[in-house]
């Protein structure tokens, strides 16, 4: 392809059709322009990082992608490279059609005929903002926790997989301990949430002073805890952890300020000793689940805050006590729940919202057990007493009953979309794909209606079930990535794996109001993710108004929350498809967490707003709230497109950093709705 003068184009040497396929197949953003630098041809990741389709983008000068923060000493050396002839290698910032900034790696290389003229040039553009956030932001975030900074839930189950494949045989095994705050709830209604993570962090900090070295205190999520504990002998095991734990219930006896009031806080815990073989994370961690119901069954009345729970892996003692009495043995809890799996599925449905349409994307199937007295259990309680086949038995009840109620939502035009969530042991059924294309054709469903969500941090290992999920991506079936951000194989998964959806798990908008500005980058980072794989994004976890606004103006399309609606049963489905209509809009928002978010994705890339003053969103916002003299004036200057006004721009984000952590505690003092 390279002749005495460089790369040729045309003239029988490389046909321009093949060239573009060629060009078509790169995963980076890339363009071909002719001699006089009209786009003559734009690749899929152009389209999907730009935002520019490619009927707006073709005969246009490449020139439309600067905006008021690009460089001109930049483009004036481009235009150079342009005119020479001569290759290009450099950084530039460039806009999006909606107007928010990124920084690219360019690379321009001239296209010469047999004669030496210059043809065409072809332009390849990398992300670096992806690049650097993949690099320092997600892998801090994926194995730690956002609030307290101890390990998360992934970081403690790998540690607990490495502790397993080590072999724990010997005179002293590893323990772990899965602890529980006692009522913390009310902690959180009374003082609000930042109280509440406060009391969360000066707890973990207590606890973490009182370990040995070797022990491991992680976060499990909301107000459960794992600790992982080293050197217990599994024939004194008892007597081992009154003495390590003693301390740390006179820790938790100390009072907390918490809101100007001193609080004190219990604690509940169940241990399982980890076995030399025979068992994985899972039933060590339902081992220790078990003995922790177990005790706060007791908890009105008991004398002693932690049990032990039986061998993992053992046989069960069906006449289980404790120090107060008989105790519901665990197996007869697991008993219960897979009596309600032959006549107790019922399946409840959350929405996911087309944020700036204002209409339902798809409906999520959410399974729900109802239990003798008609109580109905959600997964978080009844999952860790099931085993592989009856999740497969729990996922097909779900599938059918799902597809059943879709086919008469889909010809009314209730909606166009259903997700239901695949364990990944479901993939090792032999006639999986098979049984779901039957059930398709069974509900006269067309597979592209339907979503299987995967949780990130499942495990996919085989290539058994890599296979099979390439399959069922084959049938046309979606394949979506659940809860990304709480694990930490993502990156891998997502470019192996047949995945067209990804779900940013809602524990990354638990500190939206309280440290806004790690919140808005670590989801900025995770939208740009999926714009570069092709994906659609889903966030989850919006509670309320300022969260949609915020992602909204970072990108996001589609949506999952209470905010829109929680979990309801099948029967209410059609009325709220009917009357749901709430769209929202990059320029136009009413919350400082919106106009944060708006103004923080210039700010960040130290780029101008691209708009002329007075037809800025920031503006309108900024006149309706009232803000202050000096806040107006630092606006201002962030539409001086003579200079960047760094210092003026933070003090923008720190201004609204702070109205946002005001509206938050206003929120937090608010009575709590039938209180006295």
């Amino acid at each position: 392809m390279h002749g005495v003068n460089g790369p040729h184009f045309g003239e029988g040497r490389v046909p321009e059709d093949l060239l573009i396929q060629a060009m078509a197949a790169t995963s980076e953003i890339s363009l071909i322009a002719d001699a006089d630098q009209k786009i003559l041809h734009v690749s899929d990741s152009f389209v999907n990082i730009t935002g520019y389709g490619r009927e707006e983008a073709l005969g246009r000068n490449c020139r439309m992608l600067q905006g008021p923060g690009t460089d001109p000493e930049t483009t004036a050396a481009i235009r150079h490279a342009l005119t020479a002839g001569t290759p290009f290698n450099g950084e530039i910032l460039n806009y999006r059609k909606d107007g928010s900034a990124f920084w690219n790696a360019l690379r321009i290389t001239p296209l010469r005929s047999a004669s030496g003229a210059v043809t065409h040039f072809v332009s390849v553009q990398r992300d670096i903002n992806t690049r650097m956030a993949l690099h320092e932001q997600l892998r801090f975030q994926a194995l730690h926790d956002q609030v307290t900074g101890l390990p998360n839930r992934a970081a403690m189950g790998e540690r607990i997989r490495l502790l397993l494949g080590s072999g724990t045989a010997g005179e002293h095994v590893p323990a772990i301990g899965l602890i529980d705050l006692d009522d913390f709830r009310d902690i959180n209604n009374s003082y609000g949430h930042e109280a509440g993570d406060e009391l969360l962090r000066e707890w973990a900090l207590r606890l973490q002073g009182l370990l040995r070295d070797g022990d491991v205190l992680g976060r499990m999520g909301g107000d459960e805890f794992l600790v992982i504990f080293r050197d217990i002998p599994p024939a004194d095991a008892d007597a081992a952890f009154r003495r390590l734990l003693e301390p740390l219930l006179e820790m938790a006896g100390t009072p907390f300020l918490v809101g100007g009031s001193d609080v004190t806080i219990g604690m509940s815990m169940g241990i399982a000793l980890l076995p030399a073989e025979g068992a994985d994370d899972a039933d060590v961690l339902r081992a220790a689940d078990e003995a922790l119901y177990a005790v706060k069954q007791r908890k009105a009345d008991r004398v002693q805050w932690w049990e032990l729970g039986a061998a993992v892996g053992g046989e069960p003692d069906p006449d289980v006590t404790g120090d107060d009495g008989p105790v519901r043995p665990p197996e007869e809890i697991g008993r219960s729940y897979r009596r309600a799996l032959d006549t107790g599925v019922v399946v409840h449905l959350q929405p996911v919202v087309d944020l700036r349409k204002g209409g339902v994307h798809l409906f999520e199937a959410l399974a729900r057990l109802e239990l003798p007295g008609g109580r109905l259990a959600a997964p978080g309680e009844f999952l860790p007493h099931l085993d592989a086949a009856d999740l497969d038995r729990l996922f097909s009840r779900v599938l059918d009953e799902s597809l059943d109620r879709f086919s008469a939502w889909y010809r009314d035009g209730v909606c166009d979309g259903i997700s239901v969530n695949l364990p990944p042991s479901v993939l090792l059924r032999p006639a999986l794909v098979g049984d779901l294309a039957s059930s398709l054709a069974r509900h006269a469903v067309p597979a592209g209606c339907l979503t299987l969500e995967l949780l990130e941090s499942d495990s996919v290992d085989s290539e058994a079930q890599s296979e099979v999920l390439q399959e069922i991506a084959g049938l046309g079936v979606g394949v979506a990535m659940d809860d990304l951000g709480a694990g930490y194989s993502s990156l891998k998964r997502l470019s192996t794996l047949p995945f067209t959806t990804i779900k940013l798990d809602r524990d990354l908008l638990a500190g939206i109001h309280t440290r806004p500005t790690d919140a808005l980058s670590m989801i900025a980072t995770l939208i740009q993710m999926g714009r570069d794989f092709g994906m659609k994004v889903v966030i989850e976890g919006i509670e309320d108004r300022s969260v949609a606004e915020a992602v909204t103006v970072l990108g996001a399309a589609l949506g999952q929350g209470y905010y829109f609606c929680r979990p309801i049963p099948a029967a209410e489905v059609p009325a709220f498809a009917g009357r749901f209509g709430e769209a929202f809009h990059p320029d136009l928002f009413r919350t400082h967490l919106g106009a944060l978010a708006y103004h923080w994705q210039f700010a960040r890339l130290g780029s101008p707003h691209p708009r002329e003053l007075a037809d800025c969103p920031l503006s309108h916002f900024l006149s309706a709230v009232g803000s202050p003299t000096d806040v107006e004036r630092w606006h201002a200057q962030q539409h001086d497109g003579r200079a960047v006004h760094l210092g003026a721009g933070q003090l923008m984000v720190d201004w609204l950093v702070q109205q946002v952590r005001l509206t938050a505690e206003q929120v937090s003092a608010l009575p709590v709705a039938g209180a006295s």
